[in-house]
């Protein structure tokens, strides 16, 4: 008698589990998550995006560009070759598969307004609302140098927010104007990369954890008095007593102008500490925040990084929404019905299966959602089914219905019964 490879020592069946950092989600979850990417699409949309789909693989010297994202995000990619011996990644984000389709492009419209959902991969360190596998829903601006650009972004983040009925704040920040601040504050050019993303960290740590972290790349942490103030008028002062132009801060106080005129100053406030973790922001920079702490999305301006890929100086900002962040942070908020199916199809006696299947037929070819008996059980069987799903309504083909060329649809819910003809299936959908 051969031995079983699939049994453990035990005799039992060996369960396989999720790759660490990834996971399942069973119906009841995907479908929620569906209705949060279904409304950010609806929102873009609405605001003129169109849709772009790239690769989730790519060439590991793309992801790897000196100057793009990091040396943080380099660390967590997801690095392998192929059969050829190429040297690939996973996409640990939509923007990088972005400019390289925009550096490649030569008949692109501008604006170029481009959305895309679709799940990356990060080698990070798995914690709660954390996953290696997760989705992200991007909306970018391609050719604009005004912080229009910027404001069409936070205008559509807030309608996200509000139908999703998430209470969230954006924070608002200029990466050329912390450079000004940095430079004023003594910190060298060739350590605003670590001190950014050090500072960046505050939430997280602590301000105290942050001077240590700062003193230990021999960073000076004088910058962190103008930011714990986070003033403009202060940090302005700070600057120009330095002799520096204050760079950044006239676009930001134009962006923050033009957040006003639209209603949305409440949405938005001025955080001074926010840099972003990515190396390819250049200017303005954002996070959405929900109230309890949890990033729900971010984004800026990147106006260097398609220049990188072999494409001309291009100008480029956008945002980005963690689909499963806000699947964690709002699920029991979401009210989305317990399945997509509207109509459920049986019969009382097997030799009629056949009025079944045309019927089911006739209302998927109208557009309806319905399901049939694939089972051959008893309705009661059927009953329990559809109600345990969730399903609204239940078509009944039995002897009687059929002597007489009908069927009969319950309502799940009141548990009132109607008839239509066979060769008026139509109005069954016109009816629902």
């Amino acid at each position: 008698m051969g031995s079983n490879p699939s049994r453990g020592l035990l005799g039992v069946m060996m369960a396989f589990e999720t790759v660490r950092g990834m996971r399942d989600l069973p119906p009841e979850l995907a479908r929620k998550k569906q209705k949060i990417e279904e409304i950010c699409k609806q929102t873009f949309e609405r605001y003129g995006f169109e849709p772009l789909d790239t690769p989730i693989v790519e060439s590991l010297e793309l992801l790897t560009k000196k100057g793009s994202a990091g040396e943080a995000i380099e660390n967590e990619i997801y690095a392998f070759e192929d059969k050829g011996g190429r040297k690939l990644g996973l996409r640990f984000d939509l923007t990088v598969p972005l400019a390289r389709f925009v550096a490649s492009s030569r008949s692109l419209q501008i604006p170029f307004k481009r959305y895309q959902i679709g799940k990356v991969y990060r080698y990070d360190r798995p914690q709660a609302k954390r996953y290696r596998e997760f989705t992200q829903a991007d909306a970018d601006i391609i050719g604009v140098s005004s912080v229009l650009a910027e404001l069409e972004l936070i205008s559509l983040s807030y309608d996200i927010i509000k139908e999703l009925r998430i209470e969230a704040k954006l924070a608002l920040n200029s990466r050329k104007l912390l450079e000004s601040i940095a430079i004023a504050s003594g910190v060298k050019r060739d350590q605003l990369s670590d001190c950014f993303r050090i500072i960046d960290k505050v939430s997280k740590v602590g301000w105290d954890e942050i001077e240590k972290e700062l003193c230990s790349k021999k960073i000076r942490p004088d910058i962190l008095d103008i930011i714990k103030r986070n003033d403009l008028e202060y940090a302005k002062k700070v600057i120009l007593s330095s002799e520096q132009c204050d760079n950044g801060l006239e676009r930001l106080n134009d962006l923050l102008r033009y957040v006003k005129i639209i209603g949305l100053s409440d949405f938005v406030n001025v955080d001074l500490s926010l840099a972003r973790g990515l190396d390819y922001y250049t200017d303005i920079v954002m996070e959405i925040k929900s109230l309890d702490g949890t990033s729900i999305g971010g984004g800026g301006r990147y106006d260097g990084l398609i220049e990188k890929y072999g494409g001309k100086s291009t100008y480029a900002t956008g945002i980005s929404f963690g689909i499963d962040r806000m699947l964690d942070t709002i699920f029991d908020k979401i009210i989305s019905k317990e399945t997509m199916v509207k109509a459920f199809v049986a019969v009382v006696r097997n030799e009629d299966f056949d009025e079944a299947l045309k019927v089911v037929t006739k209302l998927r070819s109208m557009g309806m959602n319905a399901e049939f008996d694939l089972m051959h059980r008893n309705i009661s069987k059927n009953l329990e089914y559809a109600s345990r799903k969730g399903i609204p309504y239940f078509i009944i083909i039995g002897p009687k219905e059929l002597s007489e060329r009908k069927v009969k649809l319950r309502d799940m819910k009141t548990g009132k019964e109607r008839y239509f003809n066979l060769s008026d299936i139509e109005k069954i959908k016109e009816t629902l």
